[in-house]
């Protein structure tokens, strides 16, 4: 058993066995997910009574799945209600819809259709917290006793970066991203090469299938597994093998099942053919260092060399337009305000502070665990086992610095090591005197929480802040009141109701409103913030920041019969501080063009309408 524990301390944790139901893995696990849940449902009960989603993305994903479930194709994943009459197609994965509509599906005949999707959103985020959770306390199990168990499952409640993605409505790709990733860490610690392999194999397929940002955790994945081929060379790089081969089967498997043959194209944001022909390559080469591998390590090296230089090949000879990523095409207007402003698209210190300093320390924690873990490991299988594990949370950290929201994965990552370092400390504070233990427990409570520290300091230094700017909290712009981070008032559900009452008609709105104005009502917008959608975009935000009279000639071209703005909300307030003569900042200072008419269609619901006349 690895352990972080000297031989013969009396605090040592020992595993306990899974069968025993009062005291198992299984029953801590739930017990923490119970009480997570219940606190999330408290936590966001008002938003959930209004339906209201935190983010865009989980709104438009209820629309697509009620769009399936009306008859959409299986294999048409274009949402026909942004940009009509073309629509958008989007990048996302039918595999997502799944367990949504399923959900529904199960719940409506007793519920009703509204009640049944309310339920939904709330029940499907929650039990991909319990895979999650689950997983991390199978893991945890196999190596430590109960109380670093229900410990490591706690680590996702104490980490808002990953808790964020299993909140009740919350029921877009990242929470299951997360669930896949654990799987596939699962296989790293399974004990037979192939059985481990497949799954590493079909858990990256799936997650390559939801994101592409998943392929550098899979090249690292398999880096490893062929790391442990060259460090055992009578293995035949079967890890290797067996997991590169899965994952080129799995993932075009997926692809037909999910794309079938309607779209062959090459994107740069999602699986395409280029993309499987390079796993294909992948594969084929770790067959045949399965089968006639080199015997030396020159020559071993010399053959994973290349491998990757014509996967290189591949994917930049095919496809050069992907070299700079997914948004390297965008058009530059939308890049700036768009693209720029999506903090958790950009390195982690673009983020809030606290959450900077929970994704940047929270994985070290982790990565001391593991290295003591490794060190103190008793046989040699073991301590190879907690090298890789340690090397892959390590670049697990590293992607997650450069892009914020995949730091939930090396979060999930470093939960059971550093759980098990915690709890060391733990049991050594027992023995303490009372005032060195109360120290020893705000260092715990730091590393449990990272970003806690950042918290406290800047709630400590906020009067001085205040002081600075003297005592004005707002900022404004030539007059206009820029908009708050906070809970904004606008009540798309009251919209909604009375948009429905009216001839459904296209409505230019910002970005960030459209997926909660079309969900909420049958009515259509121009666009979202979705990248495929990237002239509509462009039309929007160029619409927002020009002049009265250009602006016109835009909201004339997209044939849109209504403007509408949540004055309370940060994109508005953007575009008005940019471009303070331009529209929008005409329309947050209740000044309209002649060409917009104010009226009230949705009173109560605090967002502003105008009618587009000519």
């Amino acid at each position: 058993m690895a352990t972080l524990y000297a031989e013969g301390d009396a605090a040592r944790p020992q595993s306990n066995s899974v069968t025993d139901p009062a005291k198992g893995p299984q029953l801590r696990v739930l017990i923490t997910w119970a009480l997570l849940s219940v606190t999330m449902i408290v936590i966001n009960l008002n938003l959930i009574t209004m339906m209201r989603f935190g983010d865009p993305d989980d709104a438009l994903r209820l629309l697509q799945v009620r769009d399936l479930l009306a008859g959409q194709s299986w294999f048409d994943v274009h949402q026909y209600r942004i940009a009509a009459p073309e629509g958008v197609a989007m990048h996302w994965s039918r595999l997502v819809d799944v367990p949504i509509a399923g959900m529904i599906l199960l719940l409506r005949p007793l519920l009703g259709t509204a009640m049944a999707e309310t339920a939904t959103v709330i029940i499907v985020p929650l039990l991909t917290l319990l895979c999650a959770m689950t997983l991390l306390g199978r893991l945890a199990a196999r190596w430590f006793n109960d109380e670093v168990v229900a410990l490591s499952g706690l680590m996702i409640g104490l980490s808002p970066a990953v808790l964020c993605q299993f909140t009740p409505m919350r029921i877009d790709h990242h929470g299951w991203q997360i669930v896949l990733a654990l799987t596939a860490l699962s296989g790293l610690h399974a004990r037979n090469a192939r059985q481990g392999g497949i799954v590493i194999g079909l858990s990256l397929a799936a997650l390559l299938a939801i994101s592409i940002e998943g392929l550098p955790l899979t090249a690292l994945f398999l880096g490893i597994c062929a790391l442990r081929g060259l460090r055992a060379p009578q293995s035949r790089f079967d890890w290797f093998a067996a997991s590169a081969g899965t994952l080129a089967l799995g993932s075009a498997a997926i692809f037909l099942g999910t794309r079938g043959t309607y779209d062959l194209v090459t994107h740069c944001d999602a699986i395409s053919p280029v993309h499987l022909a390079l796993l294909g390559w992948v594969a084929t080469g770790a067959a045949v260092l399965h089968f006639a591998a080199p015997r030396t390590l020159v020559g071993q090296l010399g053959a994973l060399g290349v491998m990757g230089l014509g996967a290189a090949a591949i994917m930049f000879g095919v496809a050069p337009e992907c070299r700079g990523g997914a948004f390297v095409m965008l058009d530059p207007l939308v890049k700036r305000y768009w693209y720029d402003s999506v903090a958790e698209g950009m390195p982690f210190w673009h983020t809030a502070a606290p959450m900077a300093a929970a994704i940047a320390a929270g994985p070290l924690v982790g990565l001391y665990g593991v290295y003591r873990l490794w060190r103190e490991a008793g046989d040699a299988r073991t301590r190879l086992l907690w090298l890789d594990h340690m090397l892959l949370l390590a670049g697990a950290w590293l992607i997650g610095l450069a892009v914020a929201r995949a730091s939930a994965t090396a979060l999930v990552f470093a939960a059971v090591p550093a759980a098990a370092l915690i709890m060391r400390g733990v049991y050594h504070l027992r023995s303490v005197p009372i005032l060195p233990r109360l120290g020893g427990y705000a260092i715990v409570i730091s590393l449990l929480a990272p970003g806690l520290p950042v918290v406290v300091a800047m709630s400590a230094a906020a009067p001085l802040m205040a002081k600075a700017s003297s005592g004005h909290l707002e900022k404004s712009v030539g007059g206009v009141t820029l908009g708050s981070l906070g809970i904004s008032k606008c009540r798309y559900d009251v919209a909604g109701r009375a948009l429905n009452q009216l001839p459904a008609v296209d409505i230019f709105a910002p970005l960030d409103i459209g997926p909660d104005l079309i969900v909420k009502s049958h009515d259509r917008v121009i666009a979202t913030g979705h990248h495929r959608g990237a002239a509509g975009m462009h039309d929007v935000i160029a619409a927002f920041m020009a002049s009265p009279d250009e602006a016109h000639a835009l909201i004339r071209k997209r044939h849109a019969s209504l403007v509408a703005v949540c004055p309370d909300i940060y994109e508005p307030s953007v575009y008005a501080a940019r471009a303070p003569q331009g529209l929008m900042a005409d329309l947050l200072r209740d000044r309209p063009p002649v060409w917009l008419q104010p009226v009230d269609i949705a009173p109560g619901s605090h967002i502003k309408f105008w009618r587009v006349v000519n």
